[in-house]
């Protein structure tokens, strides 16, 4: 599905997630709490929230137990269950905890709009120059967690992505490319305003900014840095 809307994936303030559209709440999340989104419905929308729990209050390793505190990846309390529920997929324990991947609906009225990546990746653009160097990203990648990619060479880049609900995996949404700390490409799926650099479209769903000073050996470059995050 090509998502073209800006959407938050923060909870505004204390939210409840239900199992289905139109079930009954069975988890409570703490403002602040981070996840992955599909395209928000008329009042609900779907979230991918990766998250930790005690391996003690699941029930036969599958199951929610009623009141389990759940964690994110630094162990920071971020929910209660309400009721119990069994989560999309769990995996092995790390030490006390238990990996876990949770499906469900949250109202739109709980989205934080102040928490948008592709909004604070467009200030920056707007406002840098040709040749931006890595440094002037590095809050960028930090605040939304762009994941360091292991690249060849000189190159470096940062991946942030995006839930594919159907398949089940995660995908490309915003990869930052440089060549010797400079900036020489962004694909997206969403929109970003930029000033500087060049733009194109690859296929229906990905876009490509890029500094077109580059050697079209570059521009290959950068591309299949890009198709091995697929």
């Amino acid at each position: 599905m090509v998502q073209t809307e800006l959407f938050a994936e923060r909870t505004a303030g204390h939210c409840n997630l239900s199992e289905d559209e139109k079930g009954r709440p069975v988890l409570a999340l703490l403002p602040k709490v981070e996840f992955y989104i599909a395209a928000p419905g008329q009042i609900k929308v779907r979230i991918w929230l990766e998250a930790f729990v005690k391996t003690k209050d699941l029930y036969d390793e599958i199951r929610f137990n009623s009141g389990a505190s759940i964690y994110d990846r630094n162990r920071k309390l971020i929910g209660k269950v309400l009721e119990p529920f069994n989560p999309m997929q769990s995996f092995e324990p790390i030490d006390s905890l238990t990996p876990v991947i949770i499906w469900g609906y949250l109202e739109n009225s709980c989205l934080d709009n102040t928490h948008l990546p592709e909004e604070e990746l467009s200030k920056l653009l707007l406002k840098t120059g040709d040749n931006e160097k890595l440094e002037t990203f590095i809050p960028f990648i930090q605040k939304f967690e762009l994941k360091p990619q292991i690249e060849q060479g000189d190159y470096a880049s940062y991946l942030l992505v995006q839930p594919e609900f159907t398949l089940q995996k995660l995908e490309p949404r915003i990869l930052l490319v440089f060549y010797k700390k400079e900036l020489i490409a962004i694909f997206h799926t969403r929109s970003i305003k930029v000033r500087h650099y060049d733009s194109i479209e690859m296929g229906k769903q990905y876009k490509m900014i890029y500094n077109s000073k580059f050697s079209e050996h570059t521009k290959s470059e950068m591309v299949n840095i890009f198709r091995k995050k697929l």
